[in-house]
Formats: C-alpha cells, structure tokens, sequence
C-alpha cells in the first residue's frame, strides 16, 4: 500500500441499502459471524465494522449477545408491548453522513437563522422609519419583504459560515459550487429551506415552521394521530422523526395509550422504507423502476405495494417483460421487497400495458398424522389457511390435500411451520420439494445434525 493514503474508519453508514440484508439478519438472533459473513459475501472485518456500527447509534438495552460454545451471535431487542419506538430510525438518519457533510450543513442553517435574525431587526427599523416619514408606500414595503430574505448561490459562497475570528476548516474552504447546490437542494427537499427563481437564479431562505405556535391540546392530539400513523402506515419512518421532533418542543404536551398495537411488528420494519418510498413515488408518477433482484437487473412497472400480515412480508406487484430484449411489458409478477436492491425511477409510463395475469395452477401436498386428533388438528390448520382445498384421507395415517395456487415459493412460509410432516407429492413441482428438503437440512445442521435426507 505503499504510496497510497490510507482511509480510517467510518463511523457512519455509507450506504443503507447494502446494511439492509446485514440487520435483517443480526435482528433474527440465529446467526453467528462466520455464518454471517459467508451469507453476506463480506469478511470478517465487515462484519465488525458493521455491527460496531450498529452498537454506535442504538441504546445498550436494545442489543444483546449470546455466546454458544466459541462463536457469539449478536442480536437487536424489540418488544411492541414495551415500546412501539424503533431504534432504528436512528440509523436510517445518518445514512450516508460525513463530518464534512453534517458541518456544511449545519453552518448553511446557521447562515439562514442569522438571515432571519437580521430581517427582523430591519423590520424594525424600517417600521420606526416609516412612522416617521409618510413616502414610503404598502407596495414598496412588500416588495422590500418579499425578497430581502432569500440568498442565491452566489451570495452564500462569499458568507463567513464560520462567524468567528480563527481561519476557516479547510472542509468549509473547499466547498464547490455544485456542492453547495447539493446541500441547498437536500435541504430543500426536506422542508428546512424554501426555494424561488428570479431571472434564472435560484434564492432560499428558511421554511415556515409549520409546527411552531401550536397549543398543548393541539400538539397532544396530534402525537396521537402520529403513534396511530406509525403504526398501520406502509412506511413506518416518517412517524418517528415527526414524533420525536414534536416531542422535543412541545414536552409538556401529553400523549394518551397508543389506540392499536400490532403484537408481531418486528424491529426490522423500517429496514425497508426507502425501497418502499421509491416505489410508491413510481407508482403515484407512473413510472417504470429499476432495480437488481436476486442478483439480477429487473426492468418493470410497478402496480401497487402488498402486504402479507401472515407470513410478515410486503410485495410489489409489477409489470414485467416476457423476454428482456423485449419491449413490451405483459406479465404480472410479484417481487419480495426486502429481497430489491437499488431501486431507482425509471422512464414515465405513457399507456397502462395490457397485463397476461399469471396462471394458477394445482399444488398436491401429503400431510402425515399420527392419531385421530392430529388428523382433526391438521385438518383445521390447513382449512384456517387455504379453505378452498380439496382434503382426502387415504385411511393410512396421511391426508392427501389439492389446492390452487399461483406462486408456490409464497406458501413457503406457511409450509414450514408443519416440517416434517409434510411433503410435495410425486407429481408435484421439483423446486418446491427440493427447497423444503434444504430448509430442513439447515435447520438440522444448525442442531448439529448432519441428515441424509432422500
């Protein structure tokens, strides 16, 4: 490495999107580090600096660690009866943060308050003159008003961002023009800064502070609705910031017993916002998306955002190409989003394209009982799920079952949960009976068993 500056280590989470995999995973509890790192395709030292990473910005009281024999596995705590909060929000904030970057941008806000500051003391003044002279007219006023307060590019590259005597850091020295329409446009984007165009130039100022002036009653009822939004809302992030932000400025204002509370809502909830939020732009833009799934470049265009409470999973349901030097999109499918990776907006969708809707098809699956109560039990479980299938009972001690199903992967998670009592029937579809045969191979391999399953 010689002749090579060597980079130190960051604290702060580069990307999200590639962190995503790694706390769905740590947050499962199961998964020790070696197993991990192969899974991930990262090394060791990836996985530490992650997890260090991780410990950085989440509470003590949400992290635990458990050693079995000489591997350790890390896990996240979350318990909805407790607190519906989720820690990590916290992360999902700093995504991406530098100390450059945080510095810039705190002295950019710093510029906009002290423009404020200054406006209102001229304000004054200009009122005291006024009383004073009888020339100045309403219309010139407003025209002072209305634009004395925006700065353009220009301007703010020339201010000290820095109000103090000492020299410059030089992170504050090297800000480009383009950065610092960078910085400008995400602070816009976030509703801090408020933007206009006058003869081709951009000006900004700082937003109206839409949650300042409000009464504990009000600010109390509106923590309410945010805990009730939080909860059932698609994308649980904005819920949190909005809270804690109102939280900090009104404390005082009380907030009542959440008025529902999923028991099941796992921490992993917000793993997935950004996907979901580009998603639902595409679909309210109608816009095609693009992005990498199971390794591969998907090309589609995404109809609406499903969520399955039963296995805990959400799913778009896209558009996609028969072929991919195809044109036209015409087949319907359906695409686990936590499985989607770099989600960007596509081309705009002119004309709905005409869908070929998937095909369903027969599913024959055996499940084996040992007595008559098992046999009732099972019977139950499977009409709770699928009450449309057709049960036989060969009198053996197996019941023979046939249902209709488009995807046969999607029932995967509830086929699990009667391993190993049931299995694909011989004419049934090869990859499904070889998933389950995997499944059941790593669990007992996890137990230290090493099967020789048929």
């Amino acid at each position: 490495m010689a002749g090579r500056k060597r980079r130190g280590w960051n604290k702060y989470i580069a990307d999200y999107d590639k962190l995503r995999m790694f706390l769905r995973y740590i947050s499962y509890g199961c998964y020790h580090k070696q197993y991990l790192a192969r899974q991930l395709g990262q090394s060791a030292r990836s996985y530490e600096d992650n997890w260090a990473r991780v410990r950085s910005f989440l509470p003590e009281d949400r992290l635990q660690a458990v050693r079995q024999g000489h591997r350790e596995i890390h896990s996240l705590k979350g318990d909805s009866y407790h607190s519906a909060f989720n820690d990590l929000a916290r992360t999902y904030a700093i995504k991406s943060l530098k100390s450059s970057s945080a510095f810039a941008l705190l002295c950019l806000l710093q510029v906009f308050s002290g423009k404020v500051v200054r406006s209102s003391r001229e304000d004054r003044l200009a009122d005291a003159v006024g009383m004073t002279g009888a020339n100045a007219s309403a219309g010139d006023c407003g025209a002072a008003d209305d634009g004395r307060d925006f700065l353009d590019e220009k301007t703010l590259l020339q201010y000290e961002l820095v109000p103090t005597d000492r020299a410059f850091p030089k992170r504050v020295e090297d800000i480009s023009r383009s950065t610092l329409h960078r910085y400008l446009c995400d602070l816009t984007d976030q509703g801090l800064l408020e933007r206009r165009e006058e003869s081709g130039r951009y000006g900004y100022r700082l937003a109206p502070d839409i949650l300042g002036g409000l009464r504990e009653d009000e600010a109390s009822a509106l923590l309410a609705a945010i805990a009730f939004y939080r909860n059932v809302s698609l994308i649980g992030m904005p819920g949190y910031f909005l809270e804690q932000s109102l939280r900090a400025r009104y404390p005082a204002a009380p907030c009542g017993e959440v008025p529902c509370q999923f028991k099941h809502m796992t921490i992993t909830r917000i793993l997935d916002d950004d996907v979901l939020y580009a998603l639902a732009c595409c679909i309210a833009e109608r816009r095609a998306v693009r992005f990498r799934y199971r390794g591969k470049g998907v090309v589609a265009i995404p109809l609406r955002l499903i969520t399955d409470f039963e296995s805990g999973r959400q799913y778009l349901l896209a558009i996609r190409k028969r072929r991919t030097v195809s044109k036209r999109f015409t087949i319907a499918q359906s695409y686990r989003i936590d499985f989607m990776q770099e989600v960007q907006p596509a081309r705009t969708i002119k004309n709905q394209p005409d869908v070929t809707l998937p095909e369903r098809h027969i599913l024959r699956l055996a499940f084996r009982y040992d007595d008559e109560r098992g046999r009732d039990h099972l019977i139950y479980r499977i009409r709770e799920h699928e009450p449309k299938a057709v049960i036989r009972d060969d009198g053996l001690g197996t019941l023979h079952v046939t249902l209709e199903t488009v995807d046969d992967l999607k029932l995967m998670p509830w086929l699990r949960t009667f391993y190993p009592t049931v299995r694909v029937e011989k004419d049934g579809p090869a990859h499904l009976a070889e998933r389950m045969k995997i499944d059941i191979e790593e669990a007992l391999k996890h137990y230290g068993i090493r099967p020789a399953l048929p």
